[in-house]
């Protein structure tokens, strides 16, 4: 039977996991709105927040979902269904606000500086590696860092390797930003989206879908995030 996690005050977490790292503005924060998502104990050192399962043990977040662009300009690496899935390579079956708690239970730290989409400021936070998998047409198991799936244009490079980094999103008064974008992974720098991409070239709009190495629209995949 799954028991819900109380070591770890997820309560905590779940109430002040964006505002500590992105409210930091003198007026008093809003009530929540709504009760803080369980986290499910599966085994010892795995637990399930929503649509993320986080293992304390191998320092992973592991999220379902799909391929949703195999060629094209992209602007996100993944979003959650309902953003902004014209220019993003991804889509992903988990709630930003869930997302957010469960990296932040690896026990990193999110920093948010940004103020806006495509500021040429260097985003900064804990560093994450990037890792999808999938499953190919003979069913042999395919897995690479995110970066081998996106490219550079004009001339259609990868992406160099790099850890990404966990920015955190904001609380505006509407609410979470991300839980609003539904924006989890910018790859072109934005203050909404959970994790950013710290190259110097996240400021610059040129980034398209490495289409040679991407498997077709519609294919199965998980994304994992690893605390570096």
């Amino acid at each position: 039977m799954k028991k819900p996690l109380t070591a770890l005050a997820i309560a905590l977490c779940l109430s002040v996991t964006a505002i500590l790292s992105a409210q930091k503005a003198k007026k008093p924060l809003p009530k929540p709105k709504e009760k803080p998502p369980v986290a499910e104990k599966i085994t010892e050192n795995v637990y399930r927040i929503g649509g993320a399962v986080v293992d304390l043990e191998a320092k992973t977040v592991t999220c379902q979902g799909a391929i949703n662009m195999d060629r094209g300009a992209i602007e996100y690496l993944a979003v959650s269904p309902g953003g902004k899935t014209h220019e993003s390579l991804l889509t992903i079956k988990v709630r930003p606000l869930h997302l957010q708690v469960a990296l932040i239970l690896l026990g990193l730290e999110p920093k948010n500086v940004l103020k806006e989409q495509g500021e040429r400021k260097k985003p900064e936070g804990s560093p994450v590696e990037i890792r999808i998998r999938w499953q190919d047409k003979q069913g042999d198991p395919q897995e690479f860092p995110a970066e081998d799936l996106i490219a550079t244009q004009p001339k259609g490079e990868p992406m160099a390797h790099h850890p990404w980094v966990f920015t955190g999103s904001r609380i505006l008064k509407e609410g979470f930003e991300a839980d609003i974008a539904k924006s989890l992974v910018a790859i072109w720098h934005d203050p909404a989206a959970i994790l950013d991409n710290p190259l110097e070239e996240g400021a610059d709009n040129i980034y398209i879908v490495n289409a040679p190495r991407t498997p077709k629209r519609g294919t199965h995949i998980e994304l994992i995030l690893k605390a570096k």
